[in-house]
């Protein structure tokens, strides 16, 4: 019933990126990608012309960081706290939304290393954000003076853990709810830029 409401290209990059997660993109025919979305090889054909046309633009589509920063600009409440577990939110409900994308990209890195490329870019500008976010707390002087860039990557590294560490192993290495991590994690990480 889902699928009737997904326009074709919707559908043929679903199926594509279901199938390249549990596959991995070697393996991934044109054939399968247009049996798993209902459509004729030529359909696929015919929206994007090769099967990584297909995965660039999942990858082009899913990218969502412009309405991330939106969200997050018109939630700010100045609280470091607060501010910060919103982020994490924002941030982790994105991954796991696109976790196929991140896995695929981490399967294929050494095959197609411009996956990783496309991917960086997109983290590199919610790091960006993230870090202007710091400095305006360092000039109201709500946290202590340190490169606003490099807290911006420790904090993503951090959920960035969580995120992989999940993805991949479940709950076998990481084993405590996304709500428990965000809440101690976040805790933590202001305990130590806080004035």
């Amino acid at each position: 019933m889902q699928d009737k409401k997904l326009s074709t290209a919707d559908r043929i990059l679903q199926s594509a990126l279901q199938l390249m997660k549990d596959k991995g993109f070697n393996l991934v025919t044109i054939k399968e990608i247009a049996e798993a979305s209902n459509v004729s090889e030529m359909t696929v054909f015919r929206h994007f012309d090769t099967k990584k046309g297909v995965l660039e633009a999942a990858i082009e589509k899913n990218t969502v960081i412009p309405n991330l920063k939106q969200t997050f600009d018109k939630n700010i409440v100045w609280d470091l706290e607060q501010d910060l577990r919103l982020i994490a939110n924002l941030y982790l409900d994105l991954m796991e939304s696109n976790d196929a994308i991140c896995l695929i990209a981490i399967q294929e890195r050494f095959t197609m290393p411009e996956l990783i490329d496309l991917v960086s870019d997109h983290t590199e500008q919610l790091k960006i954000f993230i870090a202007e976010y710091f400095t305006k707390m360092q000039v109201k002087s709500k946290i202590i003076t340190l490169d606003s860039y490099i807290q911006a990557s420790t904090f993503l590294a951090m959920l960035f853990s969580f995120f992989i560490s999940t993805a991949l192993w479940d709950k076998k290495f990481i084993n405590i709810t996304k709500e428990d991590f965000i809440t101690n994690s976040v805790k933590t990480f202001c305990y130590g830029i806080k004035k």
